[in-house]
């Protein structure tokens, strides 16, 4: 008797954890993927779609540090009172601010160069999901 009840048991807890396992798996499955973004990633693409002109300019260092700082831009972007801007992506300053940025830190870069590296970022994060209009589930 003593046997049959932990079997029983044991048959019990089995099949209430495939139950939920099951459940969250389905659960799990229907939701989003949440985009990445890679910092290897994103400069082997941006390096990529660069005009060889860009490209010729930048060294892959100060590629990443670029690309971080225009994330760190694109992350922590607060609109002013007066801003009537669909996204943070449409910001005019946005090549400018980091053109000041990569000067103040030495580096010799000119702004087109800029301009080609926040556009080409624009769209790899836009590829992966991280810009452009969110799709309702």
């Amino acid at each position: 008797m003593l046997l049959l009840t932990i079997v029983s048991s044991l048959l019990t807890g089995f099949l209430v954890a495939v139950g939920v396992v099951g459940r969250e798996t389905s659960r799990l499955g229907r939701q989003r993927r949440e985009p990445v973004w890679r910092l290897e990633e994103a400069a082997m693409f941006v390096a990529e779609n660069l005009p060889y002109s860009a490209a010729s300019e930048l060294d892959p260092l100060e590629l990443r540090e670029l690309l971080r700082w225009h994330l760190n831009q694109l992350q922590f972007f607060e609109p002013e009172a007066g801003f009537s801007g669909a996204s943070v992506a449409d910001q005019k300053g946005s090549s400018q601010d980091l053109y000041r940025e990569a000067r103040s830190k030495g580096y010799e870069i000119t702004k087109p160069v800029v301009q080609e590296v926040v556009d080409s970022h624009l769209r790899y994060l836009t590829i992966i999901g991280a810009l452009g209009i969110a799709q309702k589930d």
